[in-house]
């Protein structure tokens, strides 16, 4: 009687054993080869050019003198005063704060746009882009901070892209280490500039929407509102609830309730329709995100700005600059994917479109600074610390006021250092 052979012994399966095993031991020599620009040599030197386009942009503004400020937050201050110990008065101190965080934008966003697309490519173009010295880009951020009296809401733009990422950190994996970067980014945006918080509530909220429609919507909608109320308590030092109500139904409310008043008529017919188009083309889509996030954004601080009356940075709603950085990042990822694509049909092609690109954005820095640099005739004069309607307004919520804030911050700082205590004790065991 013919023996039959067992299934493992067949002729087909020792040939997919025999060849399975030459894969393994030539796996070694395979090696992917990867690109010249991918290595963080070229990485550091590529960031450290980009610092240096925006040191020449803003070099004219070194030994001028920006306009009175006023404060609303007492971040800023304190920054400026601590200067004060290398002999620094505090308006020389203000302009190097400004001077400081202008250089350090491109660093953050870069590292938001890096760490969001893991495209080391993508994040350089954006933050080029973003730095043209033309509206809605470099040029509204000079404008606004070195030309108006907006310098708190333009330092607090080097802090939001890193508060964001980690809000969307922590939503999609969770963790006490991205709940206490966000939360903590988060209160020093609102401790510096009320309303540079009131646009890190624009991101964070069109972000956590991207993440929810990744899957597991409840569980993040409920991860966003723990970082939100982890970066109020923080700040409720300042902001007490009682100080925290009147900014919202008082007399300082009015311009947000003004644009809140043409935003929402707008927003019941386009609201749908981008939650429709959101949902059908990024729903469950991971490697579309980038792009959701983009397309989103720059929309949303489009139909604020037209809300608001226009795109000019002196303009009250002063969102230019936000919609700025959200086209920068929009035209970043896609000259990106059009090169990609057009890689496919002909990487000659790609390859001249992203070097123009590059070439191109370059060379408009360098050329289109002068319309920057002719502004330094009508800049203003320096002052001391001068307090904002807003900081002056919440001197009058002290007493228990006050005492209820105080308590709020320290019970929040004490569970943020619990949880995170509590966090290290079970990576150890």
């Amino acid at each position: 009687m013919e023996q039959v052979p067992k299934e493992t012994e067949t002729i087909a399966v020792k040939r997919t054993v025999r060849i399975t095993k030459k894969l393994l031991d030539a796996k070694g020599t395979f090696g992917t080869a990867t690109a010249w620009w991918t290595n963080e040599a070229v990485e550091i030197l590529g960031l450290g050019v980009i610092v240096l386009l925006n040191l020449y942009l803003v070099l004219p503004f070194f030994k001028v003198s920006i306009p009175e400020t006023s404060y609303s937050g007492p971040i800023i201050p304190f920054v400026a005063k601590i200067f004060s110990i290398f002999g620094i008065n505090f308006s020389d101190s203000v302009h190097v704060v400004a001077l400081v965080s202008f250089l350090l934008f491109p660093l953050s966003m870069y590292v938001f746009v890096r760490l969001l697309t893991d495209r080391k490519m993508s994040a350089f173009l954006a933050v080029l882009i973003a730095s043209l010295p033309f509206f809605p880009f470099a040029k509204t951020r000079i404008v606004s901070g070195f030309l108006s009296q907006d310098t708190p809401h333009v330092v607090t733009l080097t802090l939001i892209p890193l508060a964001v990422y980690g809000l969307l950190a922590f939503i999609k994996e969770g963790g006490i280490r991205n709940l206490v970067l966000s939360a903590f980014v988060g209160a020093l945006v609102s401790l510096s500039s009320p309303f540079s918080f009131t646009t890190f509530l624009m991101f964070s909220a069109i972000g956590c929407f991207s993440e929810m429609l990744l899957g597991q919507g409840r569980l993040k909608f409920m991860r966003f509102l723990i970082v939100l109320i982890f970066a109020a308590g923080l700040n409720s030092f300042w902001y007490n609830p009682a100080f925290f109500n009147w900014m919202i139904t008082g007399p300082m409310g009015e311009e947000i309730r003004l644009t809140l008043g043409r935003l929402i008529p707008m927003s019941m017919f386009v609201a749908p329709i981008l939650g429709v188009f959101g949902f059908l083309l990024f729903d469950r889509k991971p490697s579309l995100q980038p792009m959701f996030l983009a397309v989103f954004f720059t929309i949303a601080f489009a139909l604020v700005v037209i809300a608001g009356g226009g795109f000019m940075p002196s303009h009250p709603t002063r969102y230019t600059s936000e919609f700025g950085m959200s086209l920068a990042l929009l035209l970043g990822l896609g000259v990106l994917r059009l090169s990609e694509y057009l890689r496919l049909q002909k990487k000659t092609i790609s390859s001249l479109i992203l070097l123009g690109t590059f070439a191109l954005v370059g060379i408009g820095i360098i050329v289109g600074r002068p319309q920057i640099e002719s502004y330094t005739s009508v800049l203003g004069i320096f002052s001391e610390v001068n307090r904002g309607e807003i900081w002056e307004a919440r001197d009058k919520f002290s007493g228990l006021s006050s005492l209820v804030g105080y308590v709020i911050t320290f019970v929040t700082a004490c569970t943020l250092t619990l949880l995170a205590v509590r966090s290290k004790q079970q990576i150890k065991s």
